[in-house]
């Protein structure tokens, strides 16, 4: 495995079969030589652009080059020849990195990025990082440009990346959104966290002590989201904004928030202040500059009314959780509320289930 493979930077191109399962029910027993003539066009063509195998499974392909320009021409001749072929649609993505080596092949973040470029990707479409973006804009590919779809958060990757697609003549160019974990039109839950009194905290501690400790307060948010499957979008002094796969994981992670802001050092020389949150589940308008829509300025409008210590839930969040299992914790009905520019909801507050509940059912009082 050693001998061959490319050392420094390198360039991964990963490839996924769009659609295999459905093609695999529609051609049955044949769907074995539709994959094995897709693999053999694919290899010769990455072989012949040097690109070294460094793995190949199932419908997939694991290719490294030493030159990001190879790697883009390759994976353009090979959507050129799949287009022409037949109905096999293969997604790409591209991505340089400096991995480590190991006798097994390459690890590293480098790795997953790429694997994870490639599965936000549509069939017949590429897609690159910035990294490889910023490569090829200083080669001259013909007939191939590069469009920035923006910023996009990639399953298991904390940090927003910049990812783009390419353009080239005789393929297509029009695709849906990315499949990425925060995209346009996904229905997505939203924390939103204060911190009650932090105006106190700036006129006791001055500008740097009270930076240093908001820096730890937006760590322990981000280790907590992501321990729990969800993804601190925005951090700006006591103000924070994370989204999560569902409401339940939303607020299992505030409440080992609020448990952490309460009970650890994060803050020294003042009184500590006050976590205020909110919870909200809607419909994304999109991310791109970090604009998620409605959803954001309701779960912010929700998290203003909130007293101090409190975690408020909107009645779309109840909703959806419905028959799911909150371990120590229920959901307080407080009726009807009125919030500015908005229409009147229903309102919850997330506290801890009294001893003699059974074991965190999702439910309102009195319900």
């Amino acid at each position: 495995m050693e001998a061959g493979r490319p050392r420094g930077t390198v360039t991964f191109l990963f490839t996924d079969i769009e659609g295999s399962t459905d093609l695999s029910r529609r051609h049955g027993a044949a769907f074995g030589d539709l994959r094995a003539e897709h693999r053999r066009v694919l290899r010769e063509i990455f072989e012949s652009h040097h690109g070294v195998e460094i793995d190949a499974e199932g419908d997939a392909f694991f290719i490294c080059f030493e030159q990001a320009s190879d790697a883009l021409t390759a994976a353009v001749m090979g959507q050129r020849v799949l287009l022409e072929t037949g109905d096999v649609r293969v997604r790409m993505g591209l991505h340089t990195t400096e991995p480590h080596s190991h006798e097994d092949g390459y690890v590293g973040v480098g790795v997953s990025r790429a694997a994870r470029i490639c599965a936000a990707a549509h069939g017949g479409q590429i897609v690159v990082s910035q990294s490889t973006a910023g490569i090829l804009e200083d080669c001259d590919v013909p007939d191939v440009r590069l469009r920035d779809l923006g910023d996009h958060y990639l399953k298991d990757i904390p940090l927003r990346q910049r990812l783009f697609q390419v353009d080239a003549d005789g393929l297509p160019s029009e695709f849906p959104v990315l499949g990425t974990k925060i995209r346009a039109g996904a229905i997505t839950t939203v924390l939103a966290i204060d911190l009650r009194g932090w105006g106190r905290v700036l006129r006791e501690l001055g500008d740097a002590a009270a930076a240093a400790a908001a820096a730890a307060y937006h760590r322990i948010v981000t280790e907590t989201a992501q321990a729990h499957g969800g993804i601190e979008v925005e951090a700006v002094a006591d103000h924070s904004l994370s989204v999560f796969d569902s409401p339940r994981s939303a607020l299992v992670a505030i409440t080992a928030v609020r448990k952490e802001l309460h009970s650890g050092e994060w803050i020294q020389g003042t009184q500590k202040p006050q976590l205020c949150a909110a919870v909200h589940t809607g419909r994304l308008a999109g991310v791109v500059g970090g604009q998620l829509g409605s959803v954001a300025f309701r779960v912010f409008t929700l998290c203003r009314t909130a007293e101090a210590g409190q975690v408020l839930v909107s009645h779309s969040t109840h909703a959806l959780l419905e028959g799911d299992v909150l371990e120590g914790l229920c959901l307080r009905d407080l009726g009807e509320r009125e919030l500015p520019w908005m229409t009147p909801g229903r309102v919850y507050e997330l506290v801890d289930s009294e001893p003699e509940q059974t074991a965190g059912a999702a439910r309102s009082d009195g319900s």
